[in-house]
């Protein structure tokens, strides 16, 4: 900044309140319009300029007018020219009087064609940078512009040009903040969209996902469909004959109890003893009969509840219990079930879908267990480290090293094609998955393997 000596105190104290007034201004049109305002008034001027550079390199150019049409402007600035290319240059500002009644002055074309006493102009900073020019004139004699002028109109000046830099700075910030609100609710409402194309195809997977399930059970239920007939129609069979036996063995009752002589004699008493205790004995397997069924009806319902999956809270062992009953024809009489349950809590799941994993461990423990060979399926439940533990492990033929890596792969099947589909180890990992756990498997070929399910202890379980 210029120096302020040649200023009087009262212009300085002018200077300041002007400065409060233009620097609080931040739009930078209003603000251009004040800095005129403001020039003219403090200088008495008739009509004034206000040019800018919009970008370091560029030619100034006319931002505010003032006592001027557009005739009148395009006039001011053609006579301006010369002086602000000299501003610009020397970056000095430029003084040009003419007073008729003084020795020695000399007048420019322009000056006379448009009456101009005196012309005033100096050049705007920011930074050190030229930015711009403000330019003044007027055609009264008594209101030329002296040299105290000229340092007051350049201290005045550079206070414009801090005001100017700042409302420009503000002016880009506020265009930043404009494209970047204008970017932001751009992305929002891509990414809004994209979520949304998300949550559909994750609503479509989940519902592929259980309507995979669904047909594995289904899948599931039709190899079980051989061996639950053959578990019920069995003691259906018995209890078929036992009725016949039972309907005779109460005629021969009747008989002697009607022929009152007959049961005087021993032989006749104790074939009537013989008689109940045949009978007793019917109504021991009949009972029997009617457990096995009740067991077999309530394990298929437990297990084939395909409409109940919300979470609620299950006994687990029961649900080992019931894939045991249904899978019993697979290992009776070859495979020996060894339970070692421990003390678990309740557990909030989806049953159906938890018991369908039991269903396919156990199912594929029977099926790694050759014909001919002692069998073994041991079961194991524990809690450890806030976690429920399942292990589920059988002396099979195992699985080799280069396939255990992909057992949860779907898909992947080593039964064959027209055996296997590939999917119920897949979607065990699956629901155990959803369940906020993790199933691994163990194995070694030739010695068995032990699948151990993780599922995390609930707050609040017992």
């Amino acid at each position: 900044m210029k120096s302020t000596g040649n200023i009087t105190p009262l212009r300085l104290l002018t200077l300041y309140e002007v400065s409060r007034k233009i620097n609080s201004q931040l739009n930078l049109a209003r603000l251009l319009n004040e800095i005129m305002d403001q020039a003219i008034v403090l200088l008495h001027a008739e009509k004034g300029l206000i040019l800018l550079r919009d970008e370091p390199g560029a030619e100034l150019a006319v931002r505010v007018a003032r006592a001027m049409d557009k005739q009148a402007v395009g006039d001011a600035a053609s006579i301006s020219r010369s002086v602000i290319d000299k501003v610009e240059k020397s970056d000095e500002p430029v003084l040009i009087q003419k007073i008729p009644d003084l020795q020695g002055a000399e007048a420019s074309k322009s000056m006379v064609m448009y009456k101009l006493k005196s012309i005033i102009c100096v050049p705007l900073h920011s930074k050190e940078e030229l930015i711009g020019a403000i330019y003044l004139d007027t055609t009264q004699s008594e209101r030329f512009f002296k040299e105290e002028d000229v340092a007051f109109l350049e201290a005045f000046a550079n206070l414009a040009g801090i005001a100017i830099a700042n409302a420009r700075t503000y002016q880009e910030i506020e265009h930043l903040n404009a494209n970047l609100e204008q970017k932001v609710a751009e992305r929002t409402a891509e990414l809004h969209l994209k979520n949304q194309e998300l949550i559909e195809a994750y609503q479509k997977l989940r519902d592929a996902q259980l309507q995979l399930i669904r047909q594995e059970k289904m899948a599931s239920l039709g190899q079980l469909a051989a061996g639950v007939a053959h578990e019920i129609n069995n003691p259906l069979g018995s209890l078929h004959s036992n009725m016949d036996m039972f309907t005779r063995g109460f005629e021969k009752v009747k008989t002697a109890l009607d022929d009152s002589d007959a049961l005087s004699h021993s032989a006749s008493e104790q074939k009537l003893r013989q008689t109940l205790d045949m009978l007793q004995q019917l109504s021991t397997t009949s009972q029997a009969a009617c457990q096995r069924i009740s067991e077999v009806v309530k394990a298929l319902r437990n297990f084939a509840r395909l409409d109940e999956e919300e979470f609620k809270a299950v006994n687990l062992h029961e649900g080992i219990d019931n894939s045991l009953v249904l899978l019993e024809p697979k290992y009776r009489e070859r495979i020996r079930v060894i339970k070692e349950y421990g003390n678990l809590p309740s557990y909030r799941c989806q049953a159906a879908q938890i018991n369908q994993v039991f269903m396919n461990l156990i199912a594929n423990a029977c099926e790694a267990i050759p014909q001919g060979k002692e069998g073994r399926i041991h079961i194991k439940t524990a809690v450890e480290n806030d976690t429920i533990c399942i292990a589920i492990g059988d002396n099979g033929v195992g699985i080799t090293a280069e396939n255990l890596p992909r057992i949860f792969d779907p898909g992947f099947t080593t039964k064959g094609v027209k055996v296997g589909t590939g999917l119920g180890l897949s979607i065990c990992y699956q629901i155990v998955q959803d369940h906020g756990g993790v199933i691994q498997a163990n194995s070694e070929a030739g010695q068995g393997s032990v699948f151990t399910i993780r599922l995390p202890l609930q707050e609040g379980s017992g």
